[in-house]
């Protein structure tokens, strides 16, 4: 047999859960947002009430009106790693100064010879994280078939850049002189 600890508090749950059933439920088709950088303008998503608002001092930086490229030059700048690696192709980039994380979107993509050995890959988006120095957990930039991990000031005037294939892992310093421009 079963008892109630608490039966008045039963009884109460029990009615309120009643009365919930009872009251019609409207429901709305949920807001739509448009899904920026992708190939469609009629691509959305639904949105719940909850997304529409972003808490505050966690959204990202989104550049607008201005040139995306030079705005992008400048937070490197800023973030002292190499302005030459932003490439003249980008459409939009978003940053979010909390996480570091950032989102690069260029117009096509490219390849670019280094030197005569490492001829580095730019995808159309590009992503990692940016922090004082240093451009991690790098997505969309390869030499190869290696990945590249990190681009990391490691003194003034010199720039280096990670890769890694598989279990092996390679490192090739450039001065920022050497670091040829990019479309």
């Amino acid at each position: 047999m079963f008892i109630e600890k608490e039966p008045q508090k039963a009884v109460e749950n029990k009615k309120a859960k009643e009365s919930l059933a009872k009251e019609p439920v409207a429901e709305k088709a949920p807001a739509k947002q448009a899904l920026k950088g992708l190939p469609y303008n009629d691509q959305v998503k639904a949105v719940s009430p909850r997304e529409k608002k972003a808490p505050a001092g966690r959204t990202p930086e989104a550049v607008s009106a201005k040139d995306p490229v030079s705005e992008l030059r400048k937070l490197f700048r800023e973030m002292n790693v190499c302005d030459k690696l932003v490439p003249g192709n980008v459409v939009n980039f978003t940053y979010d100064r909390a996480s570091g994380s950032i989102a690069i979107e260029l117009r096509e993509s490219f390849s670019r010879k280094f030197d005569a050995e490492n001829t580095v890959t730019f995808e159309r988006h590009v992503s990692g994280v940016l922090r004082k120095g240093s451009l991690s957990g790098l997505d969309g930039i390869r030499r190869g078939t290696a990945a590249i991990v990190e681009i990391e000031r490691v003194r003034e005037g010199v720039t280096a850049i990670r890769g890694k294939l598989g279990p092996f892992s390679k490192t090739v310093e450039f001065r920022d002189e050497q670091i040829p421009s990019l479309p």
